[in-house]
């Protein structure tokens, strides 16, 4: 995979991430399980894409 594929992930999960802690943050309260998802999925983009970067050089 290209690298700079994995660089925009790491940056697009970069902004995911610190959108969840804005959501979590800022008010109307009570939107932190929201924010929480939010948060792993900012988690989960980098991990997906590494890992399909890791099995495309396998193969």
């Amino acid at each position: 995979m290209e690298k700079i594929l994995q660089v925009l992930s790491i940056f697009i999960a970069f902004f995911v991430i610190v959108d969840g802690i804005y959501v979590y943050v800022m008010p109307p309260y009570g939107d932190e399980p929201v924010a929480a998802a939010i948060i792993l999925i900012g988690i989960f983009i980098p991990i997906l894409t590494f890992s399909v970067a890791r099995w495309e050089r396998v193969s």
